[in-house]
């Protein structure tokens, strides 16, 4: 059975934290989801274990060692925490990405974990003037089987990446975000600043919950393409 590692860092949002999680590992299934959470203090107040759409989740400490998980796969979500303001809990985060890759285990970082990312790796992250919430075209600057088949991604960030870190290279730009994806040269590793998790019915859950404004609302009304990379990304990881 595949195994994903999941840095679940929206545990704290119902729609984007755990209904995200739900489009993640669909395309996995049947698979095993371990989720670290070092961002919690106290993790007692999350389910610790259950089973849904062939997807069985537990949550767990953060290892010494990632490849004593042995993992398929290890995703990062995003987060309300930003790396332009570093918190101690991300550098077990980034302990966890940089590990993966030195294994060469396939790696997706989604938004905030495209920043951490990159980041860990040597590039630089900055919080731009403004913020961007918005279903935007994607350009491919590079080929890549993974990510130049998608046409457009929905953002929602202010911080980006500035720099791509060594052996990076750009596959994915907007208008307003040049780094938006990339992919480090000979690894399964990629990074994607837009959210292909944020499904419609997501979308649709987080209004209803409130954690979401009108204007949000608004701004995600256009679809989106993000399905085909998750499911690009399963494949490819899948034993």
């Amino acid at each position: 059975m595949t195994r994903v590692v999941l840095l679940d860092l929206l545990v704290e949002r119902p729609a984007f934290g755990q209904g995200g999680n739900a489009e993640i590992m669909a395309p996995f299934a049947p698979a095993e989801c371990l989720l670290l959470t070092p961002q919690l203090v106290d993790r007692d107040t999350y389910r610790s274990e259950w089973e849904a759409d062939g997807i069985t989740y537990r949550r767990i400490e953060t290892p010494e060692s990632i490849e004593d998980l042995n993992p398929d796969a290890v995703i990062c979500s995003g987060s309300r925490a930003n790396v332009s303001m570093w918190e101690p809990w991300m550098d077990d985060a980034a302990q966890v990405l940089q590990q993966s890759v030195a294994a060469n285990i396939p790696v997706l970082g989604i938004c905030f974990g495209h920043q951490l990312l990159c980041k860990t790796l040597g590039g630089e992250v900055k919080r731009s003037k403004t913020r961007t919430d918005s279903v935007t075209p994607l350009f491919s600057v590079g080929m890549d089987t993974l990510l130049s088949p998608i046409r457009k991604g929905l953002f929602t960030h202010q911080d980006e990446v500035t720099r791509l870190p060594p052996g990076a290279r750009l596959i994915i730009s907007t208008r307003h975000c040049e780094n938006a994806g990339m992919r480090i040269a000979g690894k399964p590793v990629w990074g994607v600043q837009f959210h292909p998790e944020a499904s419609r019915s997501v979308i649709d859950q987080a209004h209803a919950d409130g954690d979401m404004d009108a204007s949000e609302f608004a701004a995600f009304e256009e679809d989106h393409d993000g399905e085909e990379l998750l499911s690009a990304f399963a494949r490819l990881c899948m034993p």
